[in-house]
């Protein structure tokens, strides 16, 4: 009976050391078998054709965090839930400082109507890059959700003051949702005053190639392609000016221009106010009398 029992809990001692040897290759490598997604691809449909494309460029690069995130973006347009949130995921592994993931995988969790996995996602992108505006706006946009307007409207002034386009619906179609528009923008408003009155445009605090970024879908790693920066103007500098053309006054009846200009017959009639032209080596005319002032 003891040789028996015994031999149970070997068996059952090995199991759960097998199921442990599983878990930890099943998340270093989670396509251990043929991938969930891949059975379901549909050869010719535009986008399955680029998931399989991506998918050979990962298994290129493994080690590739954009690539993940692209990948990542794919499978979820595609509706593979679960496989966009691994790609993202070891995204987030592989580099510590790609926020892009944590941000897509915000916005994945926030369509399966995950709040709380949405705004630890969208945490996640703000420990990472404080200055990616779409970050703190669609945060700000869950918390309005859950009626917690004093943390949405500290999100939404934060996004604002990133990217003042975030308030403009032809860059942001997404702004019309909210009913806290204008406490964000109130916060702002002493800096925004402040910025107004400043020579130089500091209003935008990070990269400018975050200024175009879309909010409404997963953003891809080519959207925030490095774009060269404004040169700087320096303000003390006049443009130059284009000279003008001299005027030449008509010369007076009976009078020659030094230069041999032609004289006019008498009595010939001059616009009124003309100045009169002296010949050259004539003396300047007297100076005219200066009015007293009123006392």
């Amino acid at each position: 009976m003891k040789t028996v029992l015994m031999a149970v809990l070997i068996v059952v001692a090995a199991g759960a050391s097998g199921c442990l040897v599983f878990k930890r290759h099943h998340k270093d490598q989670p396509y251990a078998a043929e991938p969930f997604y891949r059975k379901y691809l549909v050869a010719g449909d535009a986008l399955d054709d680029r998931i399989s494309e991506e998918e050979r460029r990962v298994e290129g690069e493994p080690d590739n965090a954009d690539l993940r995130n692209d990948f990542g973006n794919l499978l979820a347009q595609r509706r593979f839930v679960e496989d966009a949130r691994m790609q993202y995921e070891k995204a987030l592994d592989l580099d510590e400082a790609h926020f892009l993931a944590g941000y897509n995988l915000g916005l994945l969790w926030e369509t399966e109507g995950k709040f709380s996995k949405a705004v630890s996602a969208y945490r996640t992108s703000i420990s990472r890059k404080p200055g990616f505006p779409a970050s703190h706006f669609r945060l700000g946009r869950l918390y309005e959700q859950r009626g917690w307007d004093g943390l949405a409207v500290k999100e939404y002034a934060k996004a604002f003051r990133l990217d003042p386009q975030m308030r403009d619906p032809r860059h942001n179609p997404l702004i019309i949702d909210t009913r806290l528009l204008e406490r964000a923008s109130l916060v702002n408003y002493p800096r925004d005053v402040a910025i107004a009155a400043m020579n130089a445009d500091q209003a935008y605090a990070d990269e400018v190639r975050f200024r175009d970024v879309p909010v409404d879908r997963p953003v891809s790693t080519s959207d925030i392609e490095d774009a060269p920066a404004p040169e700087p103007v320096d303000a003390t500098v006049s443009p130059p000016r284009t000279p003008k053309a001299p005027v030449s006054l008509p010369p007076r009846p009976g009078e020659t221009r030094p230069q041999g200009g032609q004289t006019l017959p008498p009595g010939t009639q001059l616009p009124p106010g003309t100045p009169p032209i002296l010949p050259a080596g004539a003396p300047p005319p007297p100076p005219l009398p200066t009015a007293t002032p009123y006392r």
